[in-house]
């Protein structure tokens, strides 16, 4: 009977012994490499001098932390491997900034009064569909009914203007469609944004493109890279004299069933107007020399981006032809 309660005092002081040691060592109930160890030596201390450990309990044993060891080195690598990996994608997410994106999106940026471009697609003919505008705490602020749409790429017109009427403020709202068709069935419908990248920043595993008006899109949801400035310095540039804009001429390669023209000063966008559909060829571009909200602009020089998309949805390539004043080109279309 002596042996046996000395054996189980052993047991007890061993179990007391290793929680001391594993709280000591970890403040946790988790084991790591060095916590196994330590209970390990403890045991060797504490074992019941009347029934050694045995030779192949001791090897299974250092198996099990040679085992342990080797798993926590390979995480260790994966780790490493992971955070090589993410810092290799934002350098390559890094080569688009300053340069021209079509993506998937869903949001619209209001700035001074000018709505960003939305370009919105059915998959089928539909009969009715409503697109719902929502803020950045997702208030329903606008509702646009478009009306029964052909399966295809469409632009989405909205004024900015919010269901009470008055301008919504400067920021970015996200869109929602909902496309019926006769019979009442919904419809998917797909949604392309465009910009110029001005940052990049990480979110979870997926790198996302910062647009210059302050909307997102994922990396993996770019369609198109285009790099801008395909025209020669100036030639996309006009002068404002007296409140007197020049036109700019500009062919399009391809038809382009929508478009608008951006005019800036500096960074600064003073003016977006919608070109609609144009045919491939040469077309001009005249501007009132008025900012978004009707003033007058001062004096000086401004830069005209013009921005078309095709069928498919891709960018149709601009070529800028010249600027000028007085007596317009007749191979050119007025208010273009």
């Amino acid at each position: 009977m002596a042996t046996t309660t000395s054996a189980l005092d052993s047991s007890s002081a061993l179990s007391s012994a290793m929680g001391s040691a594993l709280s000591s060592a970890t403040g946790s109930s988790m084991l790591d490499k060095d916590s196994f160890l330590l209970l390990l030596v403890t045991e060797f201390k504490h074992q019941d001098p009347l029934n050694p450990m045995e030779d192949r309990e001791f090897v299974a044993q250092l198996a099990q932390f040679s085992s342990l060891e080797q798993q926590m080195q390979t995480n260790e690598n994966m780790q490493t491997l992971v955070e090589l990996e993410q810092r290799t994608q934002m350098l390559n997410a890094a080569s688009y900034i300053g340069k021209e994106v079509s993506a998937r999106g869903t949001g619209v940026s209001v700035m001074d009064g000018v709505v960003s471009e939305l370009l919105f697609a059915p998959t089928q003919e539909v009969a009715s569909c409503n697109a719902n505008i929502w803020d950045s705490n997702n208030n329903l602020i606008a509702v646009l009914d478009l009306g029964a749409r052909s399966a295809g790429i469409h632009s989405l017109n909205w004024d900015g203007r919010k269901l009470d009427g008055l301008m919504a403020p400067n920021g970015v709202y996200t869109v929602s469609f909902e496309a019926k068709t006769a019979k009442g069935e919904g419809v998917t419908v797909d949604t392309s944004v465009s910009g110029t990248v001005v940052g990049v920043s990480t979110s979870g595993s997926e790198q996302v493109l910062r647009l210059s008006d302050g909307r997102y899109v994922a990396l993996s949801n770019v369609r198109e890279l285009v790099q801008p400035g395909t025209a020669a310095t100036g030639e996309n540039i006009i002068s404002v004299t007296d409140g007197e804009a020049e036109y700019i001429e500009y062919r399009l390669a391809d038809k382009m069933i929508s478009g608008k023209a951006l005019v800036y000063s500096g960074h600064t966008l003073v003016a977006s107007e919608n070109l609609g559909e144009k045919s491939p060829g040469v077309h001009l571009f005249e501007w009132d020399g008025k900012d978004s909200s009707g003033k007058p602009v001062k004096d000086g020089k401004y830069t005209v981006k013009i921005e078309g998309y095709a069928s498919n949805g891709s960018s149709v390539h601009v070529e800028y032809l010249g600027v000028g004043g007085g007596k317009k080109p007749s191979t050119s279309e007025a208010g273009a």
